[in-house]
């Protein structure tokens, strides 16, 4: 708790500048991650199975959660590890070839994923659309749909 309070002290009296995220908030997220192996491909080639994250939960208690951020969360009991593709509001045009956020498309490819139908998301206000790097591989917000809040553990450290 008392790394948690100087942390939320410096936070706030300092800028969020690069010095300071830098030498004094990633090692207070790191002494308050945990650390995970990789299991499974979704991520791959920006996180590969077997490699170790840490996930802190500290880093959004004093950042808003941004899209592409590399995120932990729970699925159906257990944690996954997808990038924040979709934010509260935004609009989403999903297809077997392509995803478009809010008439941008972000990914185009020959195949990313046969079992997606023509559809467009919504996303509402705490919900947010997730995917994996590897999208012929992951199951992720286009199949299972938008995730909440409440299921995300915090932001991916990078090793």
């Amino acid at each position: 708790m008392g790394i948690l309070l100087v942390s939320a002290i410096l936070t706030g009296l300092l800028s969020r500048s690069t010095w300071v995220t830098k030498r004094i908030l990633l090692p207070v997220y790191y002494l308050t991650a945990k650390r995970f192996t990789v299991i499974g491909q979704s991520m791959e080639p920006v996180i590969n199975e077997g490699e170790q994250v840490f996930i802190t939960k500290t880093y959004y208690r004093l950042n808003r959660i941004k899209r592409n951020d590399i995120i932990g969360l729970y699925n159906n009991q257990k944690i996954e590890i997808k990038r924040i593709v979709g934010m509260p509001d935004d609009r989403l045009l999903i297809n077997q070839y392509s995803l478009s956020v809010n008439g941008t498309e972000i990914i185009n490819t020959n195949k990313i994923q046969h079992e997606i139908q023509n559809r467009e998301i919504i996303l509402r206000n705490g919900e947010f659309f997730v995917v994996g790097e590897n999208y012929t591989k992951s199951v992720d917000s286009r199949i299972y749909g938008p995730i909440t809040k409440n299921q995300i553990i915090g932001k991916v450290l990078h090793r």
